[in-house]
């Protein structure tokens, strides 16, 4: 949520001043790590993050493995993982199997995200879990820049293992689920809705010290690891066929 990645810009349509992305189902194991996907590897600069990217940190290990390590010298103290989808999709159903990092100032992310280094406005929708406290997840979305989030308890700590989540994006909804149950949901007549198509992105990462107030403060040898199990979107026009068991 502070400030994503920046990546290069990459095909879309355009209507009007809004990107459209054609809908594409996908579901992934991770098995190996696809063409459709791009693993980060650069320094980052950013005042939120004590975070750079680098390959070795993003793995294939029975699933998607995704690591957080100290790193000496100048610059950020840590380096992190992180996979992106290089298609944008919009309306539908996203999907994940995961188990969060556990840690002070660790931040372990499921998101779409779309902003100037694609050429459009900062629309996002997110699935966040601080390693303070893993028993709650961090539901957020931007609409231009414009950020609501909230807090959501989830009655179990999402870094013991394994679990399912999901959020759907809907041009009047959005809601947010946990092992199959609804935990949180917005309506349009509530607040706006992102409609700007965005990437998918997985990470893990350590925040600044600046942020602290948010996350908790990092140790400064902390190391730890986020498993990603399966990822899934759905669009629009399936959502509400059946669910398969545990979403």
């Amino acid at each position: 949520m502070w400030g994503r990645i920046l990546v290069l810009f990459s095909s879309m349509t355009f209507v009007g001043a809004v990107a459209v992305a054609e809908p594409t189902a996908f579901k992934e194991d991770f098995s190996t790590i696809s063409d459709d996907w791009h693993v980060a590897h650069y320094d980052f600069s950013h005042p939120a993050f004590d975070t750079d990217w680098r390959r070795a940190q993003v793995q294939t290990d029975g699933g998607l493995l995704l690591k957080l390590s100290p790193q000496a010298g100048d610059g950020n103290r840590f380096i992190g993982g992180s996979i992106r989808r290089n298609k944008a999709t919009q309306y539908g159903r996203y999907e994940v199997v995961m188990r969060a990092a556990r840690g002070e100032g660790l931040v372990t992310g499921f998101f779409t995200y779309s902003g100037p280094h694609y050429g459009t406005r900062h629309d996002e929708i997110d699935i966040e879990f601080l390693g303070k406290d893993t028993t709650k997840m961090h539901v957020a979305w931007f609409v231009d820049g414009e950020l609501t989030n909230k807090f959501i308890d989830l009655g179990f700590d999402a870094a013991e293992r394994e679990r399912a989540f999901a959020f759907e994006w809907q041009p009047d909804q959005l809601r947010w689920y946990s092992e199959g149950k609804l935990i949180f949901e917005h309506h349009a007549r509530d607040g706006k809705i992102p409609e700007v198509p965005g990437r998918l992105f997985v990470n893990l990462w350590a925040a600044h010290p600046s942020i602290s107030e948010w996350a908790g403060t990092t140790p400064a040898k902390i190391s730890a690891q986020a498993r990603v199990q399966e990822v899934q979107f759905r669009p629009f026009d399936t959502v509400n066929d059946p669910p398969r068991p545990g979403f």
